[in-house]
C-alpha cells in the first residue's frame, strides 16, 4: 500500500482474539460516517486515513496487526489513544491488552499535554478576556486543528494530580476530588517562531475559566492539551452560525478564508457581547447579529438558509440542544458530512 509521505512515524500492535472481518466493518462504517478516505480495502487489509494520520489493519495468524501512521509524535499518540477508546466500547479486554511498539513511558505525561506561562491578560470589549500564553511544542497548532483544552485543577487543591499514560497508550485522568476541568477553547492567534498564542474567554457568571482568567497574572503556569477538534474549512462558499461561545472560532475562520470567499455569518448573542467582539470577514461574506433576547432559534435559521444554499459549507456551533437539532435536520435532508462542521460548544444541562 502507499502511505502518505508525510506520515513518517509509526507504531504497531496486535489485536488478539478479534475477528478481522468485524473490525474491518467497524472501520469502514467509521469512514462512511465521517467521510474518511479509504486508502486500502481488500480481503486481508483495510487502511483508513484519519484526521491526524492513518490506521491500517491486516489479518494475520496471531491476530489483527494494527499500524498507526502520523507526521508528528502527538498526532501519533492521539491516533493510538483514539483506537484504544474505540476498542473499549465493544471489547474492553482487548483494549486493556494493547501494547504499542513505541509505547510512551507508562506513568509519564501524554505527548499532547503541555505547560505554558501566562504572558498577558486583557479585556476585549465588555464580554471577553484575551489570554496570551507561551509554551514549547506548538508546531502541531496549525489551521487544520484550531482547538485545544485548558486544564484547570480544582480551586485550592494543594496536591494537584496531572494525567499520565497507561500501559496501553491511553491517557488516564485523575478522578474524584482531583478531577481536572478541561473545557475547549480556540487558538485565536499564534506565533510559532515565538511560541506564543492567544485565546479568548467568554465571560459568564459561574464559569471556572472566567474566574481563572479574571484573576490570573502574567508569570502564572497553566496546562493545556491539544490541538484537536475542527480546523479552518477548505472552501470559498460558507454559511456560519454561532453564539457568543463560538465568536473566537468564527473570527479566526473569517480572517483565514480566501479573500474571494462568499457566504453569510449569523451570530446569536446578547447585545453586550455582539457590540464588543469584532469579526473581519471577506468582502463577499455578510454578517448578521441577532439579539438572543428576541427568541430567535439558531437551528431554525440554519435549516432555512441551508435549504437556500445547499452547496455552501455549513459551520454551526452553539448550545448542545440546538446543535443536536440542526445535526438531525441536516442528516435527514441528506447533507454531506464532509461539507459541514456541527458542534456543541456548551450545554444548559
Amino acid at each position: 500500500m502507499t502511505v502518505h509521505p508525510n506520515f513518517a512515524l509509526q507504531a504497531e500492535t496486535t489485536l488478539r482474539h478479534l475477528n478481522f472481518d468485524a473490525m474491518k466493518m467497524v472501520m469502514l462504517h467509521q469512514a462512511q460516517e465521517y467521510d474518511l478516505p479509504i486508502i486500502e480495502n481488500n480481503d486481508t487489509c483495510v487502511c483508513i486515513q484519519m484526521n491526524h494520520g492513518c490506521l491500517r489493519f491486516k489479518n494475520a495468524a496471531d491476530g489483527i496487526r494494527t499500524t498507526a501512521f502520523a507526521a508528528q509524535q502527538d498526532w501519533l499518540f492521539m491516533l493510538k489513544e483514539g483506537l484504544v477508546w474505540q476498542l473499549e466500547q465493544f471489547s474492553p479486554d482487548t483494549a486493556a491488552q494493547v501494547r504499542w511498539s513505541d509505547v510512551d513511558k507508562a506513568g509519564g505525561l501524554p505527548p499532547n499535554f503541555h505547560f505554558a506561562t501566562v504572558q498577558s491578560v486583557r479585556w476585549i470589549g465588555a464580554s471577553f478576556i484575551r489570554v496570551r500564553i507561551k509554551a514549547k511544542g506548538l508546531s502541531s497548532f496549525q489551521d487544520d486543528a484550531i482547538h485545544f483544552r485548558i486544564v484547570l485543577p480544582p480551586a485550592d487543591l494543594g496536591d494537584v494530580e496531572w494525567p499520565h499514560v497507561s500501559e496501553n497508550g491511553s491517557t488516564v485522568w485523575p478522578t474524584g476530588a482531583k478531577t481536572l476541568h478541561k473545557p475547549v477553547y480556540t487558538t485565536r492567534w499564534i506565533d510559532h517562531a515565538q511560541g506564543v498564542m492567544d485565546f479568548d474567554v467568554f465571560v459568564h457568571e459561574g464559569g471556572r475559566v472566567t474566574d481563572w482568567a479574571s484573576s490570573v497574572a502574567p508569570g502564572a503556569q497553566v496546562a493545556f492539551v491539544g490541538p484537536g477538534g475542527g480546523g479552518i474549512p477548505k472552501t470559498d462558499r460558507i454559511l456560519m452560525f454561532a453564539d457568543e461561545t463560538a465568536l473566537p472560532a468564527t473570527a479566526r475562520i473569517m480572517e483565514t478564508l480566501p479573500a474571494d470567499t462568499n457566504g453569510h455569518v449569523t451570530v446569536l448573542a446578547s447585545h453586550e457581547a455582539y457590540c464588543s467582539y469584532a469579526i473581519t470577514a471577506p468582502a463577499g461574506v455578510s454578517v448578521s447579529w441577532l439579539d438572543r433576547e428576541t427568541g430567535h432559534s439558531l437551528a431554525d435559521i440554519a435549516i432555512e438558509m441551508r435549504d437556500r444554499f445547499p452547496e455552501h459549507y455549513v459551520w454551526f456551533a452553539c448550545e448542545k440542544a440546538d446543535a443536536r437539532r440542526f445535526r438531525t435536520a441536516y442528516k435527514a435532508k441528506g447533507g454531506d458530512p464532509a461539507n459541514a462542521y456541527i458542534a456543541a460548544y456548551w450545554s444548559r444541562r
